[in-house]
């Protein structure tokens, strides 16, 4: 998942460049493109059984979800300049359910023996 997510991110982000209908800005831009890469990183990390990635994505994961229920309790908030087409509660709630769903899985007991042999 977490090479199709960034995968499709990094596509997004060069047909918006290429076809000029990019709207963000660049500091903006080139955080999508850098979380986009690191999601592909860990997911190609993942698949070769690499223990630091697997490391690096439950915090990654972890800091994801505290700062969504964070956002939902109103202590934190966003600019909006990441907003998308998507209205943020709906997008807030599935990026906790999948981080909180990564999390879980790559704790149980099998998948953690597959990193630390």
């Amino acid at each position: 998942m977490e090479i199709l997510f960034g995968g499709i991110t990094l596509l997004a982000i060069g047909l918006s460049l290429i076809f000029s209908f990019n709207n963000k800005p660049p500091n903006v831009l080139l955080f999508v493109m850098t979380t986009a890469l690191i999601s592909t990183s860990l997911g190609i990390g993942l698949l070769n059984l690499r223990k630091r990635a697997y490391q690096l994505l439950i915090y990654f994961a972890s800091v994801i979800v505290l700062s969504k229920l964070l956002i939902f309790a109103n202590i934190i908030h966003l600019n909006g300049a990441l907003e998308t087409s998507i209205p943020s509660p709906i997008k807030n709630s599935i990026s906790i359910l999948y981080h909180a769903g990564v999390v879980f899985y790559l704790l149980k007991r099998d998948v953690k023996k597959m990193f630390y042999r």
